[in-house]
């Protein structure tokens, strides 16, 4: 089957056989053509043809063309012959034509083009032309054919078209419009580009009718033509429903309208129409029924408050009730009307004249009238208005009527406000250069916009209950500032609130409760409301803004709301100045701070008592040292550099160091490391280490710090706890030990007259006596050891008691020990028990002489000193003060560091077995502590040892001493009570009292010694245990026994008396104690006194009473007599039974004592009354001491200050110049060091 022929043979042919017709119709054809005929007929058609033929060789070159060709492109032939058909091509158009017909030649498929010819005259010509290739027999192309014909027409109707249908394209589009045709045979839409877009459907020429159907939502499908209601003729013509687009999932709202075309049966064949998203409109529409809702709703609501009409001529206003109640008006007159100035006079003065001016303007130049303004209701409160309305004017232009609307616009109003006056705290917030200013400005902004009095801001010590207030700002010159520091106790109980973040708002400061008791102090500075807003930072109050006004008024909720988002604000801008001071400050320029930095580098470690070290991290050698190393240790730098510490460390602490720096090598840093470092004039420092390796460096930095004090201090307090807990073990061995010695004496007394016949009884029994009393000794020393024995301290001169030993001191020394005695002028007295002084003299001296085997010399040197601050900070256990010191010198042997750590413990000897107890030097400790004061000993081996004992100095005069009663033994006849709970020691103490002649009542403990009491029996004396069981202890007894009885005299008896009638180590005034053991004739001597002093006091009258002299005028006094003077002390104590021992001796010195056991107690009994001394314990409950002294001390500058503390002044924490004046009193303390410590209260001014 052949090939269809192409489009140019088709061409060809018909051109031939419309060629042929004419020919015939001429009559050139008749019969076979020969082939001359036929060469000339076909030169004849080629010619004549309405179409341009040409010929063209394979490179596209014109080799024969026709008349019709010439004349298209409008040239000659010859001009045409031998050109490229591309050369007559437009140029825009000559790089298509090549790629076709390149392409013609390599694939040999004919083309047609359109395409444009340059006419010589300037004009243009469409061409279509049909280009195919001519072959030989054998199918080779031999040329190329092209058929044109003019088609400049049909481009232009095509053009025309063309534009007609954009414009109509783009008149759908614009206007929205979609046009569709629906067969209703085939259910398919014919549609435009414009009503796929509006259903969102891809773009299409048909659309199946289904597809559009189904896109309208469930509810409005019932609108929708389909393919019944439209074969029925049943179509709406005009319709609107919603559909939901596939291409984006929104719902729009399509407007439809269509009509059927019927055929000549008038049955329905098409439906035509258009379609448009009125989706825009309906939301309008929808929009606008909303709005006229709302306007109705409005007017029925209480936003529109009422309207007006206004008869200018009668100047009569008429309004409805609303209205006038807005502007406390009468309801019934404003509806008959009123002159207009009624109703101005309600409007606030401040917008009173911008109305009437605005009113004035409509009434002449007519116009809408609107304004907002402020009216005052009928409470009082001024609200926010907008009157809206408009002037209607006579044919002659006068104002006839006025009518108008009233609506509440107040929260808007208030809202607008508040946003103006954030926007304005804003802009001047930016301005602020400083915290304190941009408060201030914040402050003056919000204060004007609530019509406070005033406001400001502070900041907040929450700790210590204070507010340091700036200057704020003031609404007028009559109300005055409040600038300084204020302590919200003063000002009611609300702190709390404000510490948990809440706002505290308070309508009337006088009916507020949390304000009850600051009523007061409020009116004094003119505060009848407040509002304080909390600024906190991680959850702390840290600051507060304050708004006060003159007289009550509520708090609205917007304007606590206000408040809050202000105090947010400020807080941030705040904040911004800070960091941005601090970020001005740091951005100093980089020389400045790298010269700064080296300065206080260089200072650091020039100026630092630490050593420092650079050092190499591979072995430890010193690369570089600051001069500490010179003031510590005295090796100067050359000395050590390039050197490790081998050399000044011993072998065991040089490996350790080694090993320290291996570990950091390994990068590992060292936080805590010791070691002893040689000095270059003798000795070792004890150094602790922190290092840090830079392995990048390959160098270590290293700081020492020098700890051999502080080891030395903590090794005196270990010793200083375990002798402590050595005391208080030996204490209560030494109460049973007396109590045996009590049984054993007392009935060996009794046995001694029974065998008084039998002498060798009679030594046996002497002999026994003198085991007790030696005993009796043994157990006076483990109780000054553990500092429980009962003394009674006088005033006396330590140099006379020295001076009166000496004979007794060189007969217990012997002849081969010389003795020198040192006693420098004016030595001050002190105050101790003189017997027990005696006794450590005694047993010094005695120690002194055994170390020197009984040849050497003895000096008691007794000289005034005193200990500083730095001593008593290195002796925890020392209170630094005046004292007198006596230094015992010996020049025996000396002692080792190791006898030297135990030479006070108790029982530890290096006599031989047999020579010594071991006790002499635990008394001696004992009885000083007790006393108050300080014991040292230094010693060096082969050299001897000094002794130094520091005794509290006292600054009354020197008591007289008093005499030893002597002589015989006497009894008596009165009553005597004896309570003792230890069965054993009763019958003694009875058959004891009973054989001196007195008659004898005897009971087991305090409760029935006081059912005795409290039967009538008389009873002369009371003779009782200090410790007993039972709830009635023997103070207590005592204190009974004397309202019961008040002539009766008491007598304690006891081995170990713990605190109940002895404090600070000495008897209570007034107090009487017979210690366990005693003897017969001691027991009889202290009766019979007692019992005698009592005779004396009954039978001498009482003197009759003097008037009292009036006091003298106040004289300044010495600082040493000033601790006598009678003081106000406030006491502050946890510890009940330290509160009550402290209060006691307070009030035995003669001072008034108000005891408390907390800083807050405290901090309201100073403020209830006035107080000269504060006495307070370091550890409180809730606040500490030391806050408590720092606050007082802030407040109260002239009051004096004693803090008590077991750690000495290391308690005190801060800048030390704070502490001035503070006089730190160690614990434990007794009556000397409490009236040492007022003494040195008194002196400071």
């Amino acid at each position: 089957m052949s090939a269809p022929p192409s489009d140019t043979e088709q061409a060809l042919r018909a051109e031939v056989e419309r060629l042929r017709a004419r020919l015939r119709e001429a009559g050139l054809e008749e019969g076979p053509p020969t082939h001359a005929f036929d060469r000339q007929q076909m030169a004849v058609l080629f010619q004549q043809a309405s179409v341009g033929i040409s010929q063209l060789d394979l490179e596209g070159t014109l080799v024969l063309v026709n008349q019709r060709f010439c004349d298209l492109v409008q040239r000659s032939r010859e001009d045409v012959v031998g050109r490229s058909l591309l050369e007559l091509t437009h140029p825009e158009e000559r790089e298509r034509g090549a790629a076709l017909s390149q392409r013609l030649l390599e694939t040999e498929e004919p083309f047609a083009v359109e395409s444009r010819h340059a006419r010589p005259d300037g004009g243009t010509v469409w061409v279509h032309h049909h280009v195919s290739l001519a072959r030989d027999a054998s199918g080779r192309p031999l040329f190329a054919v092209c058929v044109s014909r003019d088609v400049t027409q049909s481009r232009g109707a095509e053009e025309r078209l063309r534009v007609k249908r954009e414009q109509l394209r783009l008149a759908q589009e614009a206007g929205g419009i979609g046009v569709f045709t629906l067969d209703l045979a085939t259910n398919l839409l014919t549609v435009t580009p414009e009503f796929c877009r509006l259903y969102g459907v891809p773009r299409a020429d048909t659309v199946p009718a289904t597809v559009i159907e189904s896109l309208a939502l469930e509810e409005d499908r019932h609108r929708v033509s389909n393919a019944r209601t439209r074969a029925s003729g049943q179509v709406i013509p005009s319709v609107e429903y919603r559909i939901r687009k596939p291409d984006t999932g929104d719902v729009r709202w399509i407007s439809r309208r269509a009509s059927l075309v019927y055929d000549e049966d008038g049955r329905p064949v098409q439906l035509i129409g258009v379609t448009q998203d009125v989706t825009e409109r309906r939301l309008a529409e929808d929009a606008l029924r909303e709005a006229n809702e709302r306007v109705r709703l409005a007017l029925d609501s209480d936003v529109v408050i009422g309207t007006w009409v206004w008869d200018v001529p009668a100047n009569r206003v008429i309004a409805d009730e609303r209205f006038a109640r807005s502007f406390s008006l009468n309801a019934l007159q404003a509806r008959e009307g009123l002159p207009i100035d009624l109703f101005v006079a309600s409007i606030h003065p401040e917008d009173r004249p911008g109305v009437e001016a605005l009113i004035a303007q409509t009434l002449q130049s007519g116009g809408p009238y609107r304004t907002e303004y402020r009216v005052r209701q009928w409470d009082g409160v001024y609200r926010w208005v907008e009157a809206s309305g408009h002037c209607e004017f006579t044919p002659a232009g006068k104002p006839l009527r006025f009518p108008g609307v009233l609506v509440n616009v107040d929260e808007r109003k208030r809202a607008e406000l508040r946003q103006a006056a954030l926007i304005q705290m804003g802009d001047r917030l930016r301005d602020a250069q400083t915290p304190d200013a941009a408060a201030l400005v914040a402050m003056e902004v919000v204060g004007r916009f609530l019509g406070v009095a005033r406001a400001g801001y502070g900041a907040v010590d929450a700790t210590h209950e204070l507010v340091t207030l700036p200057p704020g700002w003031l609404s007028g010159p009559g109300i005055r500032s409040i600038a300084g520091v204020h302590r919200f106790r003063d000002y009611g109980a609300f702190l709390a609130d404000l510490m948990h973040g809440e706002t505290v708002a308070i309508a009337d400061v006088q009916k507020d409760a949390r304000t009850a008791h600051g009523v007061e102090a409020l009116r004094r500075i003119s505060v009848r409301a407040l509002c304080n807003v909390p600024l906190m930072e991680h959850g702390r109050l840290v600051a507060l803004l304050y708004f006060h006004d003159v007289k009550p008024r509520e708090w609205t909720a917007e304007e606590l709301e206000f408040t809050r988002d202000v105090a947010d604000r400020v807080w941030a801008a705040i904040e911004r100045l800070r960091a941005l001071a601090e970020l001005k400050q740091a951005n100093e320029t980089l020389e400045q701070r790298v010269a700064q930095r080296t300065r206080e580098r260089d200072r650091v470690w020039n100026v630092s008592q630490d050593l420092l070290v650079v050092g190499d991290l591979r072995d430890g050698r010193f690369i570089s040292v600051n001069p500490a190393w010179t003031r510590m240790l005295g090796w100067t730098e050359g000395e050590l550099l390039g050197r490790t510490s081998e050399w000044m460390e011993a072998p065991d602490d040089y490996a350790r160091s080694r090993e320290e720096v291996s570990q950091l090598a390994g990068g590992r840093p060292t936080m805590h490391f010791e070691s002893a470092y040689r000095c270059k004039t003798g000795g070792h420092r004890r150094i602790s280490w922190t290092a840090v390796p830079v392995p990048e460096d390959g160098v270590l930095y290293a700081s020492g710090r020098d700890v051999t004090e502080q080891r030395q201090t903590e090794d005196q307090l270990r010793q200083a706890q375990k002798m402590e807990a050595v005391g208080k073990l030996t204490g209560g061995v030494a109460h049973d030990f007396n109590n045996l010695l009590q049984i054993v004496g007392g009935n060996l007394q009794l046995l001694q007259r029974d065998v008084a016949d039998n002498e060798r009884g009679l030594q046996r029994v002497r002999t026994a006596l003198g085991a007790v009393e030696r005993g009796a000794r043994l157990s006076g020393q483990l109780l000054a050891f553990s500092r429980r024995q009962p003394l009674e301290p006088r005033s006396l001169s330590l140099g006379r008691l020295v001076r009166g030993m000496d004979d007794l001191l060189r007969r217990a020394l012997g002849e081969d020990v010389e003795v020198e005695t040192v006693i420098s002028g004016g030595l001050w007295n002190t105050l101790a028990d003189p017997h027990q002084l005696e006794n450590v003299i005694l047993n010094l001296a005695i120690n002194a002489r055994d170390a020197m085997r009984g040849h050497g010399k003895l000096t008691l040197e007794l000289s005034n000193a005193s200990l500083d601050d730095h001593y008593a900070q290195q002796h925890p256990d020392v209170m630094a003060g005046a004292y007198v010191l006596l230094a015992v010198s010996d020049t025996g042997g000396g002692m080792t560091r190791e006898v030297l750590e135990r030479a006070f413990e108790p029982f530890f000897t290096t006599k031989p077995e047999g020579r010594g107890t071991g006790l002499g030097l635990s008394m001696v400790y004992g009885f000083v502590k007790q006393s108050g004061g300080h014991v040292k000993i230094y010693s060096e081996v082969g050299h001897g040892t000094t002794v130094k004992v520091y005794l509290p100095r006292a600054f009354q005069a020197e008591a007289p001493v008093l005499e030893v009663v002597t002589g015989p033994v006497e009894g008596g006849q009165e009553t005597i009570l004896a309570v003792e709970d230890d069965a054993d020691v009763r019958a003694t103490v009875v058959e004891l009292l009973t054989e001196l002649g007195y008659r004898v009542l005897r009971a087991v403990d305090g409760q029935s010694a006081l059912s005795i009491l409290k039967s009538g029996v008389a009873v002369d004396l009371l003779f009782t245990d200090v410790v007993m069981p039972g709830p009635v202890r023997s103070p207590e007894l005592a204190r009974q026994a004397r309202l019961i009885h008040p002539d009766i005299e008491v007598l304690f008896t006891s081995g170990y008396t713990e605190n109940a009638i002895v404090h600070g180590g000495r008897l209570d005034p007034g107090v009487h104690l017979l210690s366990k053991p005693y003897r017969r004739e001691d027991l009889a001597r202290k009766v019979r006194a007692l019992l005698d002093q009592r005779k004396q006091r009954l039978e001498t009258p009482a003197p009759p009473r003097e008037p009292r002299p009036e006091p003298e005028p106040r004289t300044e006094l010495p600082a040493t007599q000033e601790s006598a003077k009678r003081m106000h002390v406030l006491l502050v104590e946890d510890d009940a039974d330290i509160r009550e021992s402290a209060s006691e001796l307070l009030g035995l010195l003669g001072h008034a004592v108000m005891p408390v056991a907390s800083a807050e107690e405290a901090r309201v009994a100073l403020a209830a009354g006035p107080f000269d001394v504060l006495f307070t314990d370091v550890t409180l409950p809730g606040m500490s001491g030391v806050e408590l002294a720092r606050e007082v001390a802030l407040r109260k500058p002239a009051m004096r200050i004693i803090i008590a503390s077991g750690h000495g002044r290391a308690a005190l924490d801060g800048d030390p110049r704070q502490w001035l004046g503070v006089v730190v009193l160690p614990k434990p303390y007794a009556l000397p060091q409490i009236e040492q410590a007022l003494a040195q209260v008194a002196a400071v001014r």
